[in-house]
């Protein structure tokens, strides 16, 4: 899996799949737990991952967990949302909770990409997470717009810098959570 990134989410354990070429995709896997988290992504990076990436509802806790299991052979990267996206992001776990239909969007930055066919849809109780992969930034906005009628939440993975993630909050619209991955690698300990 050299030069794969993965992504890890909060649901129920399921094998990795990955989605796109091998050396240039994305490795998808839920756990129910950071343990869990932190034993699948010893295991990615051991198998050759660059970059782990969890979703937005695992949290710090989880990231340094998974840290501490890669012991570097990985780059560490957790979604974090900005202010403007506290309230949907609210919404959005509230819904959750309640056990109401919500539907995320994981847009995935990987060279030759192709949004069309690069997909993975995983259906876990009320919540449908849909994993699409495009090449640039602004396919990410394009998916994002197209989609923004369906999904009260996008996280955004491998790479999107700010101005491309403002670009899809923007095509997402306002009632539309938007959060990026993001490493705490620079930050002291």
């Amino acid at each position: 899996m050299t030069g794969d990134s993965a992504i890890i989410y909060a649901g129920e354990t399921a094998e990795p799949v990955r989605m796109g070429r091998a050396g240039a995709g994305t490795v998808i896997g839920a756990v129910p737990s950071v343990e869990a988290a932190a034993r699948l992504a010893a295991r990615l990076a051991g198998e050759g991952v660059g970059t782990i990436q969890l979703c937005g509802a695992t949290g710090l806790v989880w990231t340094a967990a998974v840290e501490r299991a890669v012991r570097g052979r990985a780059r560490v990267a957790t979604v974090l949302f900005g202010f403007e996206s506290l309230i949907q992001v609210a919404r959005f776990k509230e819904l959750v909770i309640a056990g109401r239909p919500v539907t995320m969007l994981f847009l995935c930055l990987q060279e030759g990409a192709d949004p069309a066919v690069d997909r993975l849809e995983r259906q876990e109780g009320a919540v449908r997470a849909l994993f699409v992969a495009v090449p640039d930034p602004g396919a990410g906005a394009a998916v994002a717009a197209g989609l923004a009628g369906e999904v009260e939440l996008i996280e955004l993975y491998g790479g999107f810098a700010p101005n491309a993630a403002a670009a899809v909050i923007e095509a997402a619209g306002e009632r539309v959570a938007v959060g990026a991955a993001m490493s705490p690698a620079a930050q002291r300990e």
